[in-house]
């Protein structure tokens, strides 16, 4: 709490400032002895560097490698959440119901990437980048990427040529989206989880549809096996 006060302060300051901020906002309340043997130690880390004026200490700012460990925090308290999430969805009675989407979706997915990649146009694959770009921006943010999952499929099946594959996929992705709960399981078994939309687009791209059909198939298989661990089921 402490870092994230200072990352959004553009000034140095002090433990005087962050003890009237705790206490201000009602978190918690703590000295500011206790406050500067926190900034201390933050500093050995090197999460903190102080600001000296005249000679004397003006406060601490913090540092690069300070921003990284605030990345970590929110990413842990992430995974955090999405494994309580995770839970409450397979208690909650949908994890069957995902299970049974997802094995379709392996089923009929993979060759429509094929498609794509065969029949796509330069419009269906700026379409399917403009996606790809945009999940890489949320992420980047540490946002919620759920809300490009279906459009990134969508727009693949559409770039299929095929009318039928891309109305089987819509009415599969609409009737009940699980793209948040997808999201939910994949944050909750990695901190770290690539994103195979990025690997997915590139093959399409390159119009080499069997590339595009192994991948497809691997990622969904992943959200099988994932959503397996929580379920109970193989």
């Amino acid at each position: 709490m402490l870092l994230r006060i200072i990352a959004e302060q553009e000034e140095p300051v002090g433990a005087g400032f962050l003890a009237d901020m705790l206490q201000s906002n009602g978190n918690c309340t703590m000295s500011e002895a206790t406050i500067g043997r926190h900034l201390r130690k933050f500093e050995k880390q090197g999460f903190l560097k102080s600001e000296k004026y005249d000679g004397r200490s003006r406060g601490r700012i913090i540092t690069g490698q300070g921003r990284a460990r605030l990345k970590e925090l929110a990413a842990e308290r992430r995974q955090a959440k999405a494994m309580l999430d995770t839970m409450e969805i397979f208690n909650d009675g949908f994890g069957e119901q995902l299970h049974n989407v997802l094995v379709t979706r392996e089923i009929i997915e993979p060759e429509v990437a094929a498609l794509a990649a065969q029949n796509a146009t330069q419009e269906n694959i700026d379409a399917i980048r403009k996606i790809v770009e945009q999940t890489a921006q949320l992420t980047e943010k540490g946002e919620s990427m759920a809300a490009t999952d279906a459009p990134f499929h969508i727009e693949i099946a559409k770039a299929s040529g095929n009318p039928v594959l891309e109305a089987v996929m819509k009415m599969i992705r609409t009737d009940r989206d699980y793209s948040p709960e997808i999201e939910s399981i994949i944050n909750a078994s990695s901190l770290n989880n690539p994103s195979d939309h990025m690997s997915i687009y590139k093959a399409i791209a390159e119009h080499d549809a069997e590339k595009a059909r192994q991948i497809m198939k691997q990622h969904i298989h992943n959200l099988i096996v994932k959503s397996s661990r929580y379920q109970g089921t193989k």
